[in-house]
């Protein structure tokens, strides 16, 4: 029993280890319902919402379909961001090591410029759909497009995370 209770600790040590961690935030009012940018040390997420007291992330809207390209998927982030909204935020004492990044699938579609829909997970805690897009400029390479309500401030994590998706796809291609 207590090798249970110890192996348990240390897996939820674990996790929280991993755990994205909120390093700045920046809100503001509109319309009456509080957004705001929210970055996870080298991420951020801009035009986070704050309505009828829950987080609601940022959609992308094309073609009078909507699109939610950003998701959480913890219920650890999602009282963080209610927190920040609802107490402030408090900067963490030491800044975070950069999160895990994860592809976890990729959906192909027919279009010739987006061939395929990848979901990359950030430290399990946010899931980010982005487009793996077929370069016009050299053929047989690929791209990365990111949803408009993410940025990288870090660009070296940006390009690893590029790196990452496009090797993912190469080799689910090559099977």
């Amino acid at each position: 029993m207590k090798k249970l209770i110890s192996l348990l600790a240390l897996c939820l040590a674990a996790q929280s280890a991993w755990a994205l961690e909120i390093t700045a935030v920046s809100t503001s009012s509109v319309n009456g319902a509080l957004k705001g940018d929210f970055t996870f040390g080298v991420i951020t997420v801009r035009s986070i919402a704050f309505e009828k007291g829950g987080v609601v992330m940022p959609y992308t809207e094309n073609k009078g379909r909507t699109y939610t390209d950003v998701k959480l998927l913890s219920k650890s982030l999602y009282g963080k961001i209610e927190s920040c909204f609802r107490n402030g935020f408090k900067k963490p004492a030491k800044a975070p090591a950069p999160p895990v990044v994860k592809v976890d699938a990729f959906k192909p579609l027919k279009s010739p410029v987006r061939v395929a829909n990848a979901e990359i997970s950030f430290d399990g805690d946010l899931l980010v759909v982005g487009g793996v897009m077929v370069s016009k400029k050299e053929e047989g390479a690929f791209w990365i497009a990111f949803p408009p309500d993410l940025e990288f401030p870090d660009g070296a994590f940006k390009s690893s995370v590029e790196s990452a998706v496009i090797a993912a796809w190469a080799k689910k291609n090559k099977k």
